[in-house]
């Protein structure tokens, strides 16, 4: 499909080009003969070209009228007006064609080619029209410093982490359980072939072999003994039996953590999951594992409730949404698009919330109403209550992501783009350099205003000479008066190390729920998309602070089921699950 749209482009532009050098290899004296006269040869007034395009003829016909009543000046005008509202057009079909392509790549890396932006800055260079303070050779000094400081703070920089070694094999293991098999060499080869002695042990080579043992289902059948009076024939006792996470189920704790996991975190969707049960030996209906997943996600709201304070007491609460199609007979076609606000807070917490429509007027004004700390978003209508004091009081802090991401989306059609996304690459490198430093948050803000300072003040002298200079229906000015237009709030960070540059970490969230909308297509109904929220925001959070999902949950499910406290919550919260886990577990395992 694209390789036609090229060609069909190209073909137009060959064309086009034909007919411009017609007129650009035409004679000088025919050129003056035909304003002189004011008509043009009679080849080219009489001759129309076959299949030509009705606006062209439109032009054509106005020119000629013109020419024919002696007014070359305004003829040239109306052919000067109409070429460049094509070359207007044709900029914008080309910046289109590139955002089909990088569509149709599936590429969507925001990255710069290196080479292809040293190329672009130094065509930005040569234009007469770039910032006076625009001088490459010192760009490119103080970006070398900065490399060098970079690499040497990475290099005094301790490890954190141990690297695992590596096997030759090329794949590795971790918690895998590990079965060392000696195998010794028969008597018989043990005696040398040449000289008739005993041999002696010089040592083992070493070999590895790495084995699957499917998942297969324990069906646990317990019998209760039951004890009564023989004499008075009343008071029966009987053998308590173990622990129901789900009322009249037989699901174990295990068995719905994995029911879970591998909807929430694998994105399996139901019907999927209960062919592969099938295969391992136990049939379970589709219905019966979607009634098990909800009464989790009414089970564990409780410990969502407590991350939502958690997330609404941060000094920094970030958020951001994406749509969720949901099943609704009410609907037209049956079906209404929601919507998932992310919620996230500084030590990581993830909490999801669900609205039913996705045009806001439930959105984070309702969740964050009366906030007014800090909170990061994009620059959506949605969030102005949250500033303006309709609903809260916050501070806004912007997003560098969604201010590059306008710009990086021209590099392919204007390489006047080539000089702020340097500068914003600056930006974080500099955010790099302090991340391998080490710096505490006074220090990192301390950083910030002797370096990031001034790369901002590039940055924005950039923006107001775009915006100043280019017509305001260009892509380059609404990018441009996009930072201008949020400037303080892109701006905050520089004063404050706890405040990011970005609201990338709220974006990835989201992305789980964009990979299992592709699996399983839409919630059953509005009470499944907030179960759905509470299960998201109790498995992203795991994510955030390394915790095994599966072994979590099936400890969790457990004590809720043998009556944990409602004052020791916080405990089963996942980052303190570790400093719990060793206590006493109720969980029954499998």
């Amino acid at each position: 499909m694209f390789d036609d749209f090229d060609r069909s482009i190209t073909d137009d532009t060959v064309h086009a080009d034909k007919r411009r050098d017609q007129f650009t290899h035409m004679p000088l004296r025919q050129c003056e003969e035909r304003s002189v006269s004011g008509a043009a040869p009679e080849s080219a007034v009489h001759q129309t070209p076959q299949g030509e395009p009705f606006a062209l003829r439109q032009i054509r016909e106005s020119a000629e009228a013109l020419l024919a009543e002696g007014k070359p000046d305004e003829t040239w005008e109306l052919l000067l007006s109409a070429l460049e509202a094509v070359l207007s057009r044709n900029s914008n079909l080309e910046l289109l064609l590139a955002k089909l392509r990088r569509a149709h790549a599936q590429s969507r890396s925001e990255k710069i080619d290196p080479k292809q932006l040293a190329l672009l800055f130094e065509e930005l260079a040569k234009q007469a029209d770039s910032p006076s303070e625009l001088d490459p050779e010192a760009e490119a000094r103080a970006d070398a410093q900065l490399d060098s400081e970079i690499e040497e703070a990475d290099q005094a920089a301790p490890a954190t982490r141990k690297k695992r070694r590596k096997n030759k094999a090329g794949w590795k293991t971790h918690g895998v359980q590990q079965e060392v098999h000696k195998v010794q060499l028969p008597p018989s080869e043990r005696t040398c072939a040449r000289c008739g002695r005993d041999k002696r042990s010089i040592g083992n080579d070493v070999t590895r072999r790495l084995e699957l043992v499917p998942a297969h289902f324990v069906e646990h059948e317990y019998h209760l003994e039951k004890y009564a009076c023989g004499h008075c024939k009343e008071g029966v006792t009987k053998a308590s039996a173990p622990d129901q996470v789900i009322a009249r189920s037989a699901a174990t704790p295990s068995l719905l953590a994995h029911v879970v996991v591998s909807k929430f975190v694998d994105h399996t969707p139901l019907h999927r999951l209960h062919r592969s049960y099938d295969r391992l030996g136990a049939d379970i209906p589709v219905s019966t594992l979607s009634d098990w997943t909800a009464a989790v996600g009414d089970l564990i709201e409780p410990l969502v409730d407590r991350l939502a304070a958690r997330v609404y007491q941060a000094y920094i609460t970030r958020t951001d949404a994406t749509g969720l199609p949901v099943l609704d007979p009410s609907s037209p076609e049956n079906i209404q698009r929601g919507t998932m606000w992310c919620l996230v807070g500084d030590d990581r917490d993830i909490v999801f919330r669900y609205t039913e429509t996705g045009h806001g007027e439930c959105g984070p004004w309702k969740f964050l109403a009366g906030r007014e700390g800090y909170i990061q978003a994009d620059a959506a209508n949605v969030f102005d209550r949250l500033f303006n004091g309709q609903a809260a009081s916050a501070i806004e802090l912007g997003c560098w992501s969604h201010a590059r991401r306008k710009l990086a989306a021209l590099q392919d059609m204007d390489c006047r783009v080539a000089w702020p996304l340097k500068l914003i690459a600056r930006l974080y490198r500099i955010e790099h350099l302090a991340d391998a430093r080490r710096l505490e948050p006074e220090a990192r803000a301390a950083l910030r205003m002797h370096r990031s300072q001034s790369v901002l003040a590039k940055l924005k002298r950039w923006f107001v000479i775009t915006v100043r200079d280019e017509p305001p229906s260009s892509s380059l000015a609404k990018a441009a008066a996009y930072s201008l237009n949020h400037w303080d709030a892109l701006t905050r960070f520089v004063k404050d190390g706890r405040v990011s540059l970005d609201n990338n970490l709220t974006e990835r969230q989201l992305r789980d729920i964009a990979l299992g909308r592709k699996n399983y297509l839409f919630a059953g109904s509005h009470d499944s998309a907030r179960r759905m929220a509470n299960l998201y925001s109790l498995m992203r959070t795991c994510a955030q602070h390394d915790v095994p999902p599966l072994p979590y949950l099936t400890d969790v499910l457990g004590k809720l089921a043998a009556g944990w406290t409602m004052d020791r919550l916080d405990e089963l919260l996942p980052h303190r699950w570790e400093s719990c886990e060793a206590a006493t577990s109720d969980a029954p395992s499998l």
